[in-house]
């Protein structure tokens, strides 16, 4: 009796630990794909926004508004304004 109750407290520890180890190891997964899709989410974004900035650039300078880039480079808020204008942002 004493050994069946043993035998019974064991094998729910050890489900008990199994089911620990699965929540842990999805947690972990969940994680690691959460933190890969920010990079890569951050990447895009990059390469999107330098994209427009190529191609703002290259609108100024078909236009000459040559003070217009370098303006657009000191100044943010500028940049944004410039973006509208040409439908780039």
């Amino acid at each position: 009796m004493i050994f069946r109750k043993l035998s019974a407290d064991e094998k729910k520890r050890l489900e008990y630990e199994t089911r620990q180890r699965a929540i842990r190891d999805y947690n972990i997964g969940m994680l690691t794909a959460e933190r890969r899709g920010i990079e890569n989410g951050r990447k895009i974004g990059i390469e999107e926004g330098r994209a427009e900035i190529n191609q703002l650039i290259l609108e100024l300078s078909k236009l000459g508004r040559t003070e217009d880039i370098t303006k657009a480079a000191a100044d943010k808020e500028y940049q944004r304004k410039l973006l509208k204008e040409f439908g780039l942002h």
